[in-house]
């Protein structure tokens, strides 16, 4: 099976595809559910947008990815002392991923291809973690570095899951730091000749196997040296190398600043015209991106959130828009799965509202519970891993619930199906809902959440199956669904610079917001609105009363 890319234009796909409703009622696009890996996938342009499509069916693929490295020092897929790897990529199925960014180090294939895994686990002393190999998965113990990462791949693929092959450094170790020497081309580890030589093996070896849908040309390039010319240079070059070898590949390419910033597409856009619309740009995000995670708690999080996502879609999210869009993939966000880092948590509210909001395709960091090895120490903990460090259970136990609406593709390109909002609550992950009776209004699953119209800000919100509208009853008090749609407590705007608060106001004139009732409640009530006006000294969280009307076709 091969892909092919092209670009359609709005009217030909509109005809083109199949609908992806039948998938999305059992919760979403799941890979697992087709017979085989989504065959030739191609870009097209949709309201001036860009999403990656399966060009055998006209269907919308959403990447939902998960982080799974490859990278460090033991130059092999983290975990497999722990269980078995078909195992291991069945329960991201189940958790209702469909991709893995499998990451690799260039020196994997340029330097290392022909070590055998058992020869490098005895150079890092790791004999515990050898024996759980033995244990757990020894088909890998006697292939090379190169043949292992080609069997991970194989079998990933066997469970349903699409690879995306992430170029993440140089040597294989952690990443990442300003000086690593491995951040921009030239830079002490960073020769621009090998990393090229490694993406011809790379894109050689994987170029008969429809598993690796993408290959993303270098994780976070950074350093003092960093400048848009050089990797205007290399990038092409980058790109240039892959097509070449693997026509059928999507190539997917990191910015500036740690993969926080594409401007430099502003000051000189690549030269692509030979790449069949195939580029797919990435991005990262977190609580630390730019500057401290400290300023979630030290400042208005409202100003913080919209700052934070003003600033994403400036450095990042404008490459989706203008005459000729691409997608975006955001490669890399996360925090800790404990979620006990106030900073971290606040941080992914707001991001992730956005996320619903654009149905970005994304990947978390990350799937592991733990390491072999890294920077010096045997067997540490990843807390932002979905997994615990035994890998045997899921880390946070709201996981399903937080990220249901973000693994479920909502904007379809292809469908003819009328656009309704569902109203996201982003810190619990949940979408409000009414009773069958219309009388209560609560905090439930997206997927069966009650459908909304709202036309624009001092407007009705209308539930779309009865046409009564959401109406405030007073403070402290859970709305009602109501005939009267054209008085001012039946009027909502969205209001505060991140515009996540919903907000109408009570007879005497006094402004409401929706409210989550407390963390262990899921009951909808209208409460004075917090930390609205901008006000510098206005520190109070305002998770409880930040929604987002997140457009859907498909729900």
């Amino acid at each position: 099976m091969t892909m092919n890319v092209t670009v359609e234009t709005e009217a030909e796909e509109m005809d083109e595809g199949l609908s992806l409703m039948e998938d999305l009622k059992s919760g979403g696009l799941n890979i697992s559910s087709h017979t085989e890996m989504p065959g030739r996938v191609k870009i097209i342009g949709f309201l001036k947008k860009r999403w990656i499509v399966d060009s055998t069916t006209g269907r919308r693929v959403k990447l939902v990815c998960v982080n799974w490295p490859s990278h460090t020092q033991s130059m092999l897929i983290e975990g497999l002392n722990h269980r078995p790897l078909k195992e291991l990529a069945d329960e991201a199925i189940k958790l209702r991923f469909n991709c893995v960014r499998l990451t690799y180090a260039t020196q994997m294939f340029t330097r290392y291809a022909n070590r055998t895994v058992e020869e490098n686990f005895d150079l890092l002393d790791l004999e515990q973690a050898k024996a759980g190999l033995a244990q757990y998965n020894p088909f890998v113990l006697n292939k090379t570095i190169a043949e292992a990462y080609e069997a991970v791949v194989d079998v990933l693929g066997e469970s349903g899951l699409m690879v995306i092959a992430d170029n993440h450094m140089s040597q294989p170790r952690w990443c990442c730091s300003l000086d690593d020497g491995n951040g921009f081309f030239g830079d002490r580890y960073f020769d621009p000749q090998e990393w090229l030589q490694g993406l011809s093996l790379v894109a050689q070896r994987f170029s008969k196997k429809s598993t690796v849908v993408g290959m993303s040309l270098r994780n976070e390039i950074r350093g003092t040296n960093e400048n848009a010319n050089d990797w205007n240079n290399y990038v092409t070059q980058g790109v240039t190398t892959i097509h070449n070898i693997n026509p059928n590949v999507l190539v997917i390419v990191s910015g500036l600043n740690f993969d926080n910033d594409l401007r430099c597409l502003k000051e000189k856009p690549l030269n692509v015209s030979t790449l069949d619309n195939k580029l797919v740009f990435e991005v990262h995000l977190y609580s630390f991106s730019g500057d401290q995670e400290s300023k979630f708690i030290n400042q208005p999080l409202n100003n913080i959130c919209a700052n934070i996502i003003d600033g994403f879609v400036d450095h990042a999210e404008f490459v989706r828009e203008g005459p000729n869009p691409f997608p975006l993939f955001v490669s890399e966000y996360g925090y800790d799965q404990r979620e006990v880092n106030d900073a971290e948590n606040r941080f992914m509210s707001c991001f992730t509202a956005h996320l619903a909001q654009e149905d970005l395709d994304w990947a978390l960091w990350t799937w592991q519970g733990s390491y072999y090895y890294r920077e010096g120490q045997a067997g540490p903990v990843e807390t932002f891993g979905v997994l615990d460090s035994n890998w045997t259970q899921i880390k946070n136990p709201n996981f399903v619930q937080k990220f249901q609406l973000l693994q479920t593709m909502l904007q379809d390109p292809n469908s003819n199906a009328s656009f309704s909002y569902v109203i996201y609550h982003p810190q619990s992950g949940q979408c409000i809902q009414v009773s069958n009776d219309n009388k209560d209004i609560f905090m439930g699953n997206c997927s069966i959440s009650s459908r909304w119209t709202h036309d624009n800000d001092s407007t009705p919100i209308r539930m779309s199956s009865t046409g009564l509208c959401l109406k405030t009853s007073g403070e402290g008090l859970m709305p009602s669904l109501s005939t009267d749609c054209f008085g001012p407590q039946s009027s909502w705007r969205a209001i505060s610079n991140t515009k996540l608060h919903l907000a109408t106001i009570t007879q005497d004139g006094k402004s409401l917001c929706l409210q989550v009732e407390s963390s262990n409640s899921s009951k909808i009530v209208t409460n004075s609105c917090i930390c609205t006006d901008g006000a510098p000294n206005c520190l109070q969280d305002t998770q409880s009363q930040w929604f987002e009307l997140v457009e859907t076709n498909t729900l």
